[in-house]
């Protein structure tokens, strides 16, 4: 009874320690049950913070990337209302000698050639010295191992010469190539530094390439916004000291039409608030009157020599006609000012349409839509004699030379121009310097009227006086318009002179333009053999000769010169030498004299009959540096007056006692330009010590 009793307490023991491990059991599922859920929770709670933490990174990023457009928008605008200002901080004259390159010439690194070998030592052959007992029984031994340690150096050495004389070969050869390459180098870059001074010297001379090619650098030098094209043409006129530049202006997709972005949230979206088209439209015509300003001015400013005093600026654009599909080029701003005009702006303060109309120029009443404007000279229209008259000899029998043609057949050819162009002509007459006048009716509504039209046949410059007569003409004809014509080109005086008046110049190479595009007639202007212009206007003859004393020098600023002697005896001659620049003759043919009155070129021509020389500084080569003007005979007072082509005059005199040649002036070259010299100084053993000292050869 006892032993069940003990079993049972036994049973239900068990069954409690199982009902507890299973509440123990319970109660931990339980607690893991909440300690997941509290993770959980804890989870979702990070979770929504770290959702709510990226959105708020996301639209910082958002808020920042707009910050940055609208930034960068206002220094676009910024950078296009400061076109012009911030190029007058760059100074534009361009030094030839960067052009120079330094030759590519390295060290002679030979490497390890360079090092020589040591040479063998004997000891590192010979056996140690004997010592104890081995000098006593190994003598035999030990000589032996000498004479053949002996045999070894000597084998070792005769090798080691071998190598060194082997090593010195490869080091000379690599020396005779190292100069080699440096001479060739150095030979390489002579010539581009001989390129580079004969550029100057051409430059310096006036030499219409050579002035384009430098303005052409100039304007590589310069930069402009992004978007903004480097391209243009330029052209020199040397008669006229006038430089055209067409040049591509920017198209209108270069000013912004955003006027601010913003993000919106809500949507995720970045807005944009456009600006009104009347202020895209204001600021493309600032931008473009900005560019053509500045052009001018780089120009203006790196002409360090003098060369240009007009300069032509063509503003264009390169786009699509919207009706036809077709490529357009339109000219939306055309401008002529003169050095000494520009000179007076201060460009830093002008408002640049105000300064645009203040020199005259053309603009486009509305720059967004293209509309073009006519340019003051199309770049078609500058002389091509400078570059392309070596490439046309073939054409040239076959082209009517208008300085071959009689005034009849030049005013048949002027008025057949004129009426093709749109004019009805109703009068012509020869004027008295065989060119011709007509007088025209443009039969245009407002527009139009009556157009007083006058040509000339010159070769050198037309005079301002010239200028002056047709503006009368027009007046008194009450004209609407005065055109002047010329086969030779015009001075700054005159281009002054018309400026604002209803007159337009056309010079040589609009004519000739003119002519093949309305008139189909290839044309040439080449003055023949003898040919010579009518005489000084009677305005510029009036003028006393200013004098010039010994020693002094004045500015040509004509090409044709007249040089009338007044001699004491009729045993005087007059003559004339062409130096190079070395201040001797280049040949016999440049010593003109009563026996060879022509230089070779025909720019120095001598009168014997009414002892004038006339000289044409435009034919004469550019290896003719001076021209000396002299008179030989007995000693005495001689007169010289030096007349400019429609220009001043100049008085010089010389008083010889014991020279029998004397040489009264020269004409020399000075940057780019000519100048006229009173000398007055001449040889007592005549003719002889001006042959000597000058190259001439006297038979």
């Amino acid at each position: 009874m006892a032993r069940r009793q003990g079993f049972m307490a036994t049973v239900a023991r068990m069954q409690r320690e199982a009902e507890s491990a299973a509440a123990a059991r319970r109660r931990a599922e339980m607690a893991a049950q909440q300690e997941a859920a509290r993770a959980q929770a804890e989870y979702q709670r990070a979770r929504a913070a770290d959702e709510k933490e990226r959105k708020r990174l996301y639209t910082e990023s958002r808020v920042a990337e707009v910050a940055a457009l609208n930034e960068s928008l206002a220094q676009r605008l910024d950078e296009l209302d400061s076109v012009l200002v911030s190029g007058l901080r760059i100074n534009t004259r361009f030094n030839l000698d960067r052009l120079k390159q330094k030759a590519e010439v390295t060290p002679f690194e030979p490497g390890p050639v360079a090092r020589p070998e040591p040479p063998p030592r004997q000891e590192a052959f010979l056996p140690p010295p004997q010592t104890g007992l081995s000098k006593l029984f190994g003598g035999a031994r030990h000589e032996e191992q000498v004479q053949q340690g002996q045999l070894a150096y000597q084998q070792a050495c005769a090798e080691h010469a071998q190598r060194e004389q082997a090593r010195q070969a490869t080091l000379g050869r690599l020396q005779q190539e190292h100069v080699r390459r440096t001479s060739e180098a150095e030979e390489k870059t002579r010539r581009q530094h001989a390129e580079v001074e004969a550029f100057k010297r051409e430059l310096a001379e006036g030499r219409p390439d050579a002035v384009v090619a430098y303005f052409d650098l100039v304007l590589n030098t310069v930069s402009y916004p992004d978007g903004f094209p480097a391209k243009w043409r330029l052209a020199f006129v040397p008669e006229s000291a006038q430089l055209v530049v067409e040049y591509e202006l920017p198209a209108i997709d270069v000013v912004p039409t955003v006027k601010t972005y913003r993000y919106v949230k809500t949507s995720d979206s970045v807005t944009e608030t456009k600006r009104a088209a009347a202020q895209v439209k204001a600021q493309y015509t600032s931008v473009v009157s900005q560019v053509a300003l500045r052009v001018v001015r780089d120009l203006f400013k790196a002409d360090a020599a003098g060369h240009v005093t007009t300069v032509v600026f063509n503003g264009m654009v390169d786009t699509i006609d919207a009706a036809t599909g077709r490529p357009v080029r339109p000219c939306l701003l055309t401008l002529r000012t003169t050095k000494e005009t520009f000179s007076e702006l201060d460009l830093a303060r002008v408002e640049p349409a105000a300064c645009l109309k203040h020199l005259g120029a053309g603009v486009s009443r509305n720059t967004a839509e293209l509309a073009p404007v006519r340019p003051v000279l199309e770049f078609s229209m500058v002389d091509p004699r400078f570059v392309e008259e070596t490439d046309v000899l073939g054409e040239l029998d076959e082209r009517p030379n208008l300085l071959d043609m009689s005034p009849t057949e030049f005013e048949g050819l002027i008025q057949n121009l004129f009426t093709r162009m749109g004019l009805e002509t109703r009068q012509t007459r020869p004027s008295r310097d065989g060119g011709v006048d007509c007088v025209a009716y443009d039969p245009r509504p407002i527009m139009g009227g009556k157009v007083v039209i006058q040509a000339k046949r010159y070769r050198n410059t037309v005079g301002v006086s010239a200028v002056r007569d047709l503006f009368g003409t027009l007046q008194n004809e009450g004209a609407s318009k005065g055109i002047l014509v010329t086969t030779s080109g015009y001075g700054q005086a005159s281009f002054d002179f018309a400026k604002n008046k209803p007159i337009e110049l056309l010079d040589g190479a609009n004519l000739l333009y003119l002519l093949k595009e309305h008139a189909g007639v290839d044309a040439r202007i080449e003055a023949p053999d003898g040919w010579r212009d009518p005489g000084l206007d009677r305005a510029d003859s009036a003028a006393p000769p200013s004098p010039l004393r010994a020693g002094g020098n004045v500015k040509i600023s004509a090409t044709a010169l007249l040089c009338a002697f007044a001699l004491p005896s009729a045993d005087h001659d007059v003559c004339a030498l062409l130096l190079g620049h070395d201040r001797k003759v280049r040949s016999d043919a440049d010593f003109v004299f009563y026996n060879q009155p022509v230089s070779a070129d025909g720019a120095v021509e001598l009168d014997t009959a009414t002892r004038q020389v006339r000289v044409d500084l435009a034919r004469l080569p550019t290896d003719v540096s001076t021209v000396l003007l002299v008179t030989s005979g007995p000693p005495g007072a001689v007169r010289l007056t030096v007349t400019e082509r429609n220009g001043p005059a100049h008085a010089l005199a010389t008083d010889s006692t014991t020279e029998t040649v004397v040489i009264c002036a020269e004409f020399y070259r000075r940057q780019g330009g000519w100048r006229l010299r009173a000398v007055g100084q001449g040889y007592a053993d005549g003719l002889a010590g001006l042959a000597r000292d000058h190259g001439v050869t006297i038979d």
